[in-house]
Parts: structure tokens; sequence; C-alpha cells
């Protein structure tokens, strides 16, 4: 059995969500609940790869998305549980997670735009509105909202609630 046929014990749990929904919060709770899971966030991905100065237009969207994909497959093959938190919203790539991710779980952070521009965490909103920032996911660049998550969350509950849900999706 070659390296890449191989089947682990690890698992992929795939959070996504527009900017503001909670993807790196819930990601970072989770941490708390999984010994020896890693993460792998969207925007520190973009800075460890290089990527950083790579567009937000769908396409760039897209390929950065199969990037950490891949990256979580190679981490995943290696036994790890890999939380990935990542807009990432397009159906091709939740289709290709779901072919080669071993244990692969996605959940998606479903978040009212008033909740997500009131959180507003990097201030991406506000330098939309200014006309600071125009290929914002989900206004300007348009996205593909999961169809079948296995775990569709309304993340303005308290965050605890999600962690349940979340861990109780990966426990049955």
């Amino acid at each position: 059995m070659s390296f890449s046929e191989q089947k682990s014990g690890g698992r992929v749990i795939w959070i996504t969500g527009l900017s503001g929904a909670g993807k790196t919060t819930l990601a970072r709770a989770l941490l708390e609940h999984l010994p020896g899971a890693i993460l792998l966030d969207g925007d520190e991905l973009r800075e460890a790869l290089g990527a950083a100065g790579s567009g937000f237009d769908a396409a760039s969207r897209k390929k950065l998305a199969l990037t950490y994909a891949r990256l979580a497959r190679l981490l995943v093959r290696q036994g790890l549980t890999v939380l990935v938190a990542t807009i990432s919203l397009f159906h091709d790539v939740h289709a290709w997670n779901r072919q080669h991710l071993p244990g692969y779980r996605e959940v998606f952070l479903d978040v009212t735009e008033e909740l997500r521009r009131q959180r507003d965490p990097k201030g991406l909103y506000a330098a939309e509105q200014a006309g600071r920032i125009t290929a914002m996911a989900g206004s300007a660049t348009c996205v593909e909202l999961p169809l079948s998550p296995h775990l569709r969350l309304d993340a303005s509950q308290p965050l605890e609630e999600c962690v349940r849900q979340v861990l109780e999706l990966l426990n049955p």
C-alpha cells in the first residue's frame, strides 16, 4: 500500500462560513477538547504559504482552498486531527474534500449578515463600507454556501453550545 493509499485514524473538520462567522474562534475552542489536533487557519495559511499578496477574487480563493485541502490531506494521513478554519465556499472544493479527506466533516457556521458586520473582528466590513475592500466574500465576490454540510450551526448561539454540537458530530 502506497503512502497515498494509507488509511489513518486522522480526521479533518472543515469549518466554513463568511468573515465574522466565528470560524477561528470555534476552531480554537475545539482544540481544547481534541488533544493533539492542529489548526490550519485561512488567514495564517495565506501568510505561511507566502500567499498574503494573493488575490481575493473567486479564482484565487478557490486555488488557496484547494491548497489548504491538500495540506490537510497530508496531515490527516499521518493520523492527525486537522481543524481547517477558512471561508472556502465553493461546491467543488467541498466535493473534493469529501472524496479525498479521510474522516472529513464539514461544519458550516450560519450567521446573519447583521451579526457578522457587528462582530467584524478584522474590520473587513467597515473597510468594505468605506470602499477600501472591493472583493469581500459574500458581497462583491459570490460564494457557494454548502449544499449538505455535516453540521449547520447557528453561530449566534453561545460558543460552548457550538463546541458541544461539533463534539457530538465527531463522537456520536
